[in-house]
């Protein structure tokens, strides 16, 4: 899911395959990952009814720091905040955060598989977004898949009756493709353990003004196990999904990073009794394949 979407490509700007026999376990350690990622967008959903969307927000990136931290620090010693190129970080940052807030607003206002779905359209935008920020030009398969993904999208937010909230998610995917591109510079130069606590305490730092101008108050009793699950789901599902494309490349896992969009149908479902139409399911659908057509011209190139 994307969910916020922005954090599934914190930690695996680098990837190495390490032969085959690691491709299963990498398979199981991405769909743990993108499990805990939906678990962590419901959980959203489930608080945002009740506090506000920046609260909510800093809560879970506060509460994610003691999982990521730890973990950044094994990873890489004092380089684990060492940073070369604080311009992409803060990039980085600003746009992931504000990717995260517009997802986590929208959750009381759209059905959670169009949410989802609409997360998904962010490669779309990096195909598009490649070439004048990072010089990689897309090819004309890519466009295609752009097309095809640009229909799907239309599919779930008509342009006859677009709501105020599918162009927020929108703006969200395109937000979040700026962070992907982001990511992939200050990952490179700087290393994955390092980008990802950075954002995580850029997340800290960025969220709590917000926060607070916004009527922060303290979480009700019942609600402080739900604010620690969102937490550990969300800094566990950044070094699970570490762990995976440490494993396999991405070209064999993200098939499965994209049934969040069926897995996101059937949560809505059982959670909260919606049930999404055929257009969003298609829409959905196209999506995807969208996804995984792009994903697949630039392995090829």
């Amino acid at each position: 899911m994307s969910v916020p979407p922005a954090e599934r490509s914190v930690l695996t700007a680098r990837t190495d395959a390490e032969g085959r026999s690691g491709i299963a376990g990498a398979a199981l350690l991405m769909a743990a990952s993108l499990a805990l990622v939906l678990t962590a967008g419901a959980l959203a959903r489930e608080l945002g009814a009740r506090y506000g969307a920046a609260e909510v927000l800093f809560l879970r990136f506060l509460l994610s720091l003691p999982v990521v931290a730890p973990a950044a620090v094994a990873m890489a010693g004092r380089r684990a905040l060492s940073v070369t190129r604080p311009g992409g970080h803060a990039v980085r940052a600003l746009s992931g955060v504000g990717a995260a807030l517009i997802f986590y607003a929208a959750t009381q206002h759209l059905p959670f598989a169009d949410l989802v779905a609409l997360s998904y359209a962010a490669p779309l935008f990096v195909a598009l977004l490649s070439g004048p920020a990072i010089g990689e030009r897309a090819g004309a398969a890519s466009v295609l898949c752009v097309a095809l993904g640009m229909a799907g999208v239309f599919l779930i937010a008509p342009p006859t009756r677009l709501e105020p909230w599918s162009l927020a998610m929108l703006a969200m995917a395109f937000l979040n493709a700026v962070c992907i591109l982001a990511t992939r510079r200050t990952a490179q130069a700087d290393g994955p353990a390092a980008t990802g606590l950075v954002f995580v305490l850029a997340g800290c730092l960025l969220t709590a003004p917000a926060a607070l101008l916004t009527g922060f108050r303290m979480p009700e009793p019942a609600d402080l196990p739900v604010f620690l699950l969102l937490g550990l789901a969300a800094g566990a599902a950044i070094l699970l999904n570490a762990a995976a494309f440490r494993r396999a490349p991405a070209v064999v896992l993200a098939p499965i990073d994209y049934l969040g969009i069926a897995a996101s149908a059937a949560i809505g479902f059982v959670w909260w009794g919606e049930s999404p139409s055929p257009a969003v399911l298609l829409g959905g659908g196209l999506i995807a394949a969208a996804g995984l057509g792009t994903l697949w011209a630039g392995a090829r190139r």
